[in-house]
């Protein structure tokens, strides 16, 4: 019999992971808890393309990347505000002091057919950040924190973020590095209590040919507000899984997203906004371009639950394809469980607007300049969300250095 090459490639990792464990932090309850993931994905095995939710990546290039156990973590904080009631540590330190309460507090992946990752970054769980902000603490300025993967080391990091009631906090995470013929994970974790609120600026710039799969789950409580301004701008292969849960009673979200491909690259990006709570509201935006060979997939869920009345929410995927081999895929989704809700979606594929491009035209504008202008444009709706003048500049440059008219752009900026 024919053998599976990734069920070893599983199966060898199994034994990496086991080798590790008794090294890595948490005690016995973090012990136990990687042991269960394990085990499950070992007999559940990661998804693939017969799964709904994963159809569009290509699962050819993803597979011939080695799976092996994390190389740790590298890199760190970049200005980490000196705020009272602000506790920042690394991963391992935080469940060392205090592993018992953050057993509690995440659940486990479920039994969906597609959380093998999850459970990937589960068996991993050691390295990554662990932040608290207390209970009415409004932190100033912006904390960073920068993910840097080494060439060739797979990096399976986790962050946990906790907000107390009332607490405010802009956080920034930058993806870096991490090129060669691995496959890193990230796996996020988001508690926003009562009234909290939280702005998260996410830029992956990975390095051209790194593969990461990204995992970001966040519990929104009562009247709490989150807030996600994401770019996906590096790497061959990015794939980005993204649970929202309103929970509470009036709980916001908000998800502004950019993706951009040339080459051979491909960004998928995966968003389940899930309306638990009665009068919540989402809105979520997402803006693709491709050029070249370049493939891109958007597939965007919302769930109004039974209790979820009073719901506002709308979502819109709006697509440019810059070459006729680029390929952009959308597939907005919408389940409604209750009556009196407001909720609205739709998706648009295409070229420039040639009415756009007649009317700078017609002004004297050369062709090759009123392509740059209108494809900057079309992505500047989302650059513009960004508040730090440092990154958005850094988000301006990534943008423009991989669009078709690149010189001229940076000319313009």
């Amino acid at each position: 019999m024919k053998s599976d090459p990734r069920q070893h490639a599983l199966n060898t990792l199994a034994e990496q992971l086991g080798q590790l464990s008794p090294g890595l932090p948490g005690g016995s309850a973090w012990s136990a808890r990687r042991h269960q993931a394990l085990q499950r994905l070992l007999a559940e095995g990661l998804p693939d393309k017969r799964n709904e939710n994963w159809r569009y990546l290509d699962w050819a290039e993803l597979d011939r990347r080695s799976l092996t156990a994390p190389a740790g973590l590298h890199g760190g904080l970049a200005h980490p505000p000196g705020t009272p009631g602000l506790e920042i540590l690394p991963l391992g330190e935080a469940l060392e002091r205090e592993g018992e309460r953050l057993a509690a507090l995440l659940p486990l992946p479920g039994s969906e057919s597609d959380t093998g990752f999850d459970l990937l970054a589960e068996a991993s769980t050691g390295t990554g950040w662990w932040v608290r902000v207390a209970a009415g603490v409004e932190v100033g300025e912006p904390l960073q924190i920068l993910h840097q993967r080494k060439p060739d080391a797979p990096s399976h990091l986790r962050v946990i973020i906790e907000l107390g009631a009332g607490a405010r906090l802009h956080l920034i995470e930058r993806f870096a590095g991490g090129d060669g013929e691995v496959l890193s994970v990230q796996a996020t974790s988001l508690f926003l209590a009562d009234g909290s609120a939280l702005q998260h600026t996410r830029l992956f710039e990975c390095s051209g040919e790194s593969a990461l799969v990204d995992q970001l789950e966040a519990s929104v409580e009562r009247d709490a507000r989150y807030r996600q301004a994401l770019f996906m701008l590096g790497g061959r292969v990015l794939r980005s899984s993204q649970r929202l849960r309103l929970r509470g009673r009036g709980a916001e979200a908000e998800l502004d997203g950019l993706f951009v491909v040339d080459g051979q690259r491909q960004a998928d990006l995966y968003t389940v906004i899930d309306h638990e709570g009665p009068q919540t509201r989402s809105r979520e935006r997402v803006h693709g371009v491709a050029s070249g060979r370049g493939r891109a997939a958007f597939n965007g869920r919302i769930l109004v639950g039974p209790a979820a009345a009073g719901s506002d929410s709308s979502q819109t995927s709006r697509n440019l394809l810059l070459s006729p081999t680029a390929e952009i895929n959308a597939r907005p989704q919408l389940e409604i469980l209750t009556d009196e809700v407001k909720c609205s979606h739709g998706a648009t594929t295409g070229s420039l607007d040639p009415d756009q491009l007649f009317y700078l035209l017609s002004r004297g504008i050369d062709p090759e300049t009123a392509r740059g202008i209108l494809t900057y444009a079309f992505c500047e709706d989302v650059v513009g969300v960004v508040t730090d003048p440092a990154v958005r500049r850094r988000i301006e440059e990534l943008v423009a250095g991989q669009l078709p008219d690149r010189d001229l752009i940076q000319e313009l900026l």
